[in-house]
């Protein structure tokens, strides 16, 4: 991976392409998507065809301008993205898709669901290494796991910690968190949980690869392909945003408060991913904080 990824020396980015790239990244986002739905109570097909539109435009403009020539890269993997959310949603929506989900078994419809998403994470791996060439470049290396947790000045650190220590804490904290959110509400009986014993295996197969597909999408892909224009913060909460914003309709959770929350989670998984120059720590972090809302939807189809 490039050294200036995490050069606190780095020269500060232009400000000019961190305000495209900002632009980039709302207007590829499901931002439109929201405002559509919280109008007229229904996305239109056209407005994935629109956002495919504008970047392709803007990928042939960048080969010609030199100022938007660096973010060229960047506008390929939001295509891609834009693409793969318009073929999912129309997946989702097809009668004869919920048809089919309809008579399975949730072991078969959440590993349907979890093989479509890891083809498009497997294209998007072809994809990036079309573009960067090594997988250190990319992050598609296991990274520093021993790697430290750059300090949080917000929070008034002045020294880094282990990231695993950091990253343990957060989790755990998010966990138990969600066991108010997710699991008691469902208030499960004695016999409901001995029935969802035999589950556990999927739910954690579930879990890792839901963290496998999102970690790369939604982060090595960004991550990768911003963090030298823009620097590691801008980089980190444009993916923390795009992710947070791809919640609101269907998400789990939804809604103004799924936004929030997925972004702040998307921050954090960002962080990882950036200070341990790797994929080995967020995925453990995201496929631990996944396992029990996958529980969750496990118990609520018994």
């Amino acid at each position: 991976m490039h050294n200036g990824y995490l050069d606190q020396n780095a020269p500060a980015p232009d400000s000019r392409l961190v305000a495209i790239a900002w632009a980039l990244t709302l207007l590829a986002s499901p931002l439109s998507d929201i405002l559509y739905f919280e109008i007229t109570g229904a996305v239109p097909a056209a407005l994935m065809w629109i956002k495919a539109l504008f970047l392709g435009m803007f990928i042939l403009r960048s080969r010609a301008v030199p100022l938007l020539r660096p973010l060229g890269s960047y506008a390929l993997i939001l295509l891609a993205l834009v693409l793969w959310t318009g073929a999912s949603n129309g997946l989702a929506q097809s009668p004869a898709w919920a048809t089919w989900q309809a008579r399975q078994s949730f072991t078969v419809a959440a590993l349907a669901l979890q093989a479509f998403e890891t083809l498009a994470a497997l294209v998007m791996v072809g994809l990036l290494l079309l573009l960067h060439r090594r997988r250190q470049n990319c992050f598609l290396v296991w990274g520093d796991r021993p790697a430290m947790s750059a300090p949080l000045k917000i929070l008034g650190e002045k020294d880094p910690e282990p990231l695993w220590r950091f990253g343990a804490i957060f989790t755990l904290i998010v966990i138990v968190a969600q066991v108010f959110m997710f699991i008691l509400p469902l208030a499960p009986t004695g016999n409901l949980l001995r029935r969802f014993i035999p589950l556990i295996p999927l739910v954690l197969l579930l879990a890792a690869s839901n963290g496998f597909n999102e970690e790369l999408l939604h982060r090595a892909a960004l991550l990768s392909t911003l963090i030298e224009v823009t620097g590691k913060s801008n980089a980190i909460w444009m993916a923390a945003v795009s992710f947070g914003l791809a919640h609101y309709i269907g998400g789990t959770p939804s809604g103004i408060p799924g936004v929030l929350i997925t972004a702040f989670l998307g921050w954090f998984f960002g962080k990882c991913m950036v200070d341990s120059r790797g994929f080995f720590w967020p995925w453990l972090f995201h496929a631990l904080q996944d396992i029990l809302p996958f529980a969750m939807m496990a118990l609520a189809a018994l």
